[in-house]
């Protein structure tokens, strides 16, 4: 009798799979959307969920009271802190921490930096890059004509070619201590003057600064006249300038020292601003020193130590 009902049982069973086979063979297309749809909606919830939380990455992020380095900072966060944004302002994330239910304000590029271990007051900066000149003359940008900047003693190299070069190793210099960099050009394109500050003031960037090479002399020809300088226009870019000035000192050329000049660039932003003249393009010995790339990258190296002093000396950790 055991066997009867057995066999009854699976001849019943194995008649319930195929018919639920062949339903689903016959609606294949309909199951098929039916999944995708629920996957799809999971992961949407999940995203919306969660969306607008963090996790921290590098230890030492700062949890300040307002968006920016100069806000009192009320504690320094280890890696793998819990947050849930609230509200975000020009690359800073005001944050409800997970663990205290505690407010303040991190650092948005820093928090969730996978290349920081721990991070620096160096990290927390915004800084604006200046390439000057760029473009090709007799081709409008904005309605001006493009700018080579000064030339070598031969004519044949430009002072464009060489100032966006040493940016983007300066870019990339600072970018590995965390620094949030954006550069005016970052092509062979003119950048009207009047418009250099306008990065600055939307970012409220930390230090603006403009990269050149000094020219003196006729157009065409050598000069003797060598060396680095760095300027400055208002009262909170002598500071930022200063730091600078100390820290490239180390260049082979020598330098001769800072000065306060009343550039468009400087005087038309409020942010703290430099503008610095890495040698004398047409000194055929300092071009010898401007068209390497280790000239350039040791340039970037004095560039990040001088902004390291000036943002530990002004910037405010736990």
């Amino acid at each position: 009798m055991l066997l009867y009902v057995t066999i009854f049982i699976h001849i019943k069973s194995l008649r319930r799979y195929n018919m639920i086979k062949k339903w689903l063979l016959s609606n294949l297309i309909g199951v098929g959307i039916t999944i995708f749809v629920l996957i799809t909606t999971f992961g949407l919830v999940f995203s919306l969920v969660n969306k607008n939380k963090i996790t921290t990455r590098p230890n030492n992020v700062q949890f300040r009271q307002g968006p920016g380095r100069q806000y009192k900072s009320t504690a320094a966060l280890k890696r793998g802190t819990n947050l849930i944004i609230l509200k975000k302002t020009r690359g800073w994330y005001q944050v409800r921490r997970t663990d205290n239910e505690k407010i303040g304000w991190v650092a948005g590029w820093v928090a969730e930096s996978n290349a920081l271990r721990t991070a620096t007051a160096i990290s927390e900066s915004t800084i604006i890059l200046d390439p000057g000149h760029g473009g090709k003359p007799g081709q409008e940008y904005n309605g001006l004509s493009g700018d080579n900047g000064s030339s070598s003693a031969n004519g044949k190299f430009f002072e464009k070619t060489y100032t966006l070069r040493t940016a983007r190793h300066i870019r990339n210099a600072l970018q590995e201590q965390g620094a949030r960099v954006f550069m005016t050009r970052d092509k062979d394109v003119l950048i009207p003057l009047l418009h250099i500050p306008r990065l600055a003031e939307k970012y409220q960037a930390d230090a603006q600064i403009s990269i050149h090479f000094d020219h003196a002399g006729n157009e065409n020809g050598a000069t003797s006249a060598s060396g680095v300088s760095q300027y400055y226009y208002h009262q909170n870019g002598k500071p930022l300038t200063t730091a600078l000035n100390s820290a490239l000192n180390d260049l082979p050329i020598g330098n001769r020292g800072m000065d306060k000049a009343q550039y468009v660039v400087l005087d038309r932003v409020s942010r703290p601003a430099t503008l610095l003249e890495l040698g004398y393009i047409n000194n055929p010995s300092n071009f010898k020193y401007i068209r390497t790339a280790k000239y350039q990258k040791d340039v970037s190296k004095l560039i990040v130590r001088g902004l390291t002093s000036y943002f530990n000396q002004n910037t405010e950790m736990k």
